[in-house]
């Protein structure tokens, strides 16, 4: 048990990544003490999580406006009156999101966070939640591909997620406004400082400055790397389950082991472009 805060207890899932937070009402009229202390254990763990959150529609988009602005996002159907809230529903099976990867990294300002409360999940199980830690990532590396990482820009490519599971006039529409794009390969974290990996499967197309060969070896190489258990955490779903993830710290995996109608209502905190990291920083 964590006890650093002072509105929740906090029970850390893995000595990586990922919190239980209980002890907490949503649904309150919480002082801004309790949200200071939430977005804290964000930064701190990565991806939180909260059970038994029967809160209104109202309190779910306060819990996200008070983590920061919330996106519009290009895609997914918004639940009525609250355009903030989109409405996440999946039959099983390949969803597209049942990769590893981070969200809108095509974006010169990806996501800073999201936010999944599940509404309807399939009543036998399946459908969990998986996600990593980008800096152990990062971190588990040896110094020669860390130093070659920290030299390169990567390209992310909203086509190359989309394509097969969008119509293709669509993909091409999205992509005029949102073309091809580089980040560093490593980024700093903006809150604790932190080295991430900042390459994924879904949107990563290749590096600037390596041959096509070159890249798709490292790209190859980085993406099965994530995949180690050690840098990751599993969540089992339930109705009014809320989970909270950094999207620059984490990447994530939504299975698709189950036949079922599933809802989840998703909010997306707004992001700042992301910043190379510098090895003569020390994090905070």
């Amino acid at each position: 048990m964590n006890t650093q805060y002072k509105h929740f207890d906090v029970t850390p899932s893995t000595p990586t990544i990922g919190a239980t937070l209980s002890n907490i009402d949503l649904a309150n009229d919480n002082p801004d003490e309790v949200y200071d202390e939430i977005r804290s254990a964000l930064a701190q763990f990565k991806v939180i999580f909260f059970r038994d959150q029967n809160i209104s529609e109202e309190k779910y988009l306060e819990l996200g406006k008070r983590l920061g602005k919330l996106e519009i996002h290009e895609f997914f159907k918004k639940v009525d009156n609250h355009s903030e809230i989109h409405v996440i529903a999946t039959k099983g099976g390949n969803t597209g999101t049942n990769r590893w990867h981070s969200d809108v990294t095509f974006r010169e300002r990806p996501s800073a966070a999201s936010i999944l409360r599940a509404k309807d999940i399939p009543p036998d199980g399946g459908g969990d939640t998986m996600w990593m830690c980008c800096n152990a990532a990062f971190e588990g590396l040896s110094e020669p591909i860390k130093n070659l990482l920290l030299s390169l820009d990567a390209i992310h490519d909203m086509r190359l997620g989309m394509t097969g599971y969008l119509e293709s006039s669509t993909i091409e529409k999205n992509a005029q406004e949102n073309p091809p794009r580089s980040h560093p390969a490593v980024i700093k974290h903006p809150v604790t400082g932190m080295p991430l990996l900042f390459v994924n499967s879904i949107w990563t197309a290749g590096f600037e400055k390596l041959t096509t060969d070159e890249s798709r070896m490292l790209l190859n190489f980085l993406t099965e790397h994530v995949k180690k258990p050690e840098y990751q955490v599993r969540f089992k779903w339930e109705v009014n389950s809320i989970a909270i993830w950094d999207n620059l710290a984490t990447q994530h995996y939504a299975l698709g082991d189950y036949n079922y109608h599933r809802v989840m209502n998703r909010m997306i905190v707004d992001g700042t472009p992301p910043v190379a990291f510098s090895p003569m920083e020390t994090p905070t």
